[in-house]
């Protein structure tokens, strides 16, 4: 049978599958001790520690590690490594310092969302609100982002058009994610990271090979553009590794990718702060992030193979001409998986916003369980059809500069408030409204006006909202002790 034939049957019983998964974590959700929202937004905080882990890499992983990121490394060469680099202990080491103070202090208020905690936390509306519109506004570019890898991927294994892939995509995300809630999004996680984990593999083996190995890459990469093969990036208008963005790409991957709230979010939904359940956790997700960020190479590799290609073509293409025509079929569903995981993770915390941090919080305070529950299912679609036109209308031209456009955003607003609510006493509810404003506006001043390097930029919004919490913090946090003094 054709490659075509081959990829259809696939995703025809991917699809199957990922239905049932959803059919049968709404069940679970329905059966669980604890409260019916509490359920569909955290799975009942009754996580395992390996599923949890599959969650939290896949989540991180989306699109942009099989496509975008391969991409972007064949046009960039080495110099883009040093996002690998800087992953490996980002995705470890700052989970430790959070993941047990988050799960505890969370459930202490009865917290649901990561807005709804920090709002809790600092007893302020404002903070709550502000990263809840933040939320909504900016994972519009890295589901944008999803909704086109998926269009593509579709359109070269099975010869879908580009718009009918994304109605497909947009139909079944929509309804699964609406269906099953956090539990269905572990149950999917864990499914669909077994076949990535295996096809990061054998991807990676198969792209080495058909180059040479690393001595091919060198040779290759040598006669296309020797600059490629340089440790720092030379400094330009779009260079995203010189010396500075090299500083910034660890400050991001250690203080603002784990503050998103789709993967804050898996902390608080744990089923204990146990060393054995923590420990368990860590260990698959440093294998998982190990394994997977292997797949950079395949962007090398596929610089030399087809030199002219689309940045974001070039993974598909590889397992196209390279893999026998079931495993290529198998790696479009690995490849669909993390696209999946990463849209679905973001989509349930879009909703979220919407739902629970902007609608019961600030409207209805008295809504039901069921009410909160089909109001973020109404989100859902909301939201996903915006999604689907504005990737209808202005796909991007490189999914992980979309995707991190808006990571960033949502980053420099909650990085600085989550971090000081666990890690610092003094940060009072004025510092930290101040920081989650200032935050993302200083990085859409660096780095979508100024144009500045976007892991620089990253860094100084941080830097700068950090700056507005302790400055404030201080004077609020006397302030309060004189008030309390003359009283």
């Amino acid at each position: 049978m054709s490659l075509k034939v081959w990829s259809i049957i696939m995703f025809t019983l991917f699809l199957g599958s990922m239905v049932l998964t959803g059919i049968m974590s709404a069940r679970k959700s329905s059966q669980g001790t604890g409260s019916v929202d509490e359920e569909y937004y955290l799975g009942g905080r009754n996580t395992g520690p390996v599923m949890l882990a599959f969650s939290y890499v896949t989540g991180s992983v989306s699109a942009a590690a099989f496509m975008g990121e391969p991409g972007l490394m064949s046009q960039v060469g080495w110099p883009y490594y040093w996002i690998v680099i800087a992953i490996i202990p980002g995705m470890v080491f700052p989970a430790l310092l959070l993941m047990k103070k988050l799960r505890i202090k969370s459930e202490e208020l009865g917290s649901l969302t990561i807005p709804q905690y920090l709002g809790q936390h600092y007893k302020s509306d404002g903070v709550r609100i502000v990263i809840a519109l933040a939320i909504c506004v900016f994972y519009l570019f890295p589901l944008v982002a999803q909704f086109k890898g998926a269009a593509v991927l579709l359109e070269s294994f099975t010869n879908i058009p580009f718009n009918a892939g994304i109605l497909i995509f947009t139909v079944f995300i929509g309804f699964y994610v609406a269906f099953g809630g956090l539990n269905s999004v572990v149950l999917a996680s864990f499914i669909q990271g077994i076949p990535m984990f295996f096809i990061a593999v054998v991807l990676v083996v198969t792209g080495l090979k058909a180059v040479g190995g690393f001595e091919g890459i060198e040779i290759g990469l040598k006669a296309i553009d020797p600059s490629m093969l340089n440790v720092i990036e030379a400094r330009g208008p779009d260079s995203l590794f010189p010396i500075e963005g090299i500083i910034g790409v660890f400050f991001y991957w250690a203080i603002m990718f784990v503050s998103q709230p789709y993967l804050a979010a898996r902390f608080m939904s744990i089923k204990d702060t146990s060393k054995k359940t923590i420990g368990t956790f860590l260990i698959v997700v440093l294998i998982l992030t190990v394994a997977l960020n292997t797949l950079y190479f395949t962007g090398l590799a596929g610089r030399i193979l087809y030199p002219d290609m689309p940045g974001d073509y070039i993974t598909s293409q590889l397992a196209i001409d390279y893999l026998p025509t079931v495993l290529a079929s198998v790696m479009m569903i690995g490849i669909f998986g993390a696209m999946m995981s990463t849209t679905q993770s973001m989509l349930l915390v879009v909703a979220q916003a919407i739902a629970n941090d902007l609608y019961v919080e600030t409207i209805n305070p008295k809504a039901s369980g069921k009410t909160v529950i089909n109001i973020t299912r109404a989100a859902v679609g909301v939201v996903s059809v915006i999604v689907l036109v504005l990737t209808w209308l202005n796909p991007p031209e490189f999914l992980s500069i979309f995707l991190y456009l808006g990571l960033s955003g949502i980053g420099s607003s909650i990085a600085v408030p989550l971090f000081a609510s666990l890690m610092w006493p003094g940060a009072t509810k004025q510092g930290a409204l101040a920081s989650c404003i200032i935050g993302p506006l200083a990085y859409i001043l660096f780095e979508m006006i100024l144009n500045w390097n976007l892991w620089f930029s990253s860094m100084l919004a941080v830097i700068l909202a950090a700056i507005a919490m302790v400055v404030l913090s201080k004077i609020y946090g006397s302030k309060n002790i004189e008030d309390s003094i003359k009283a």
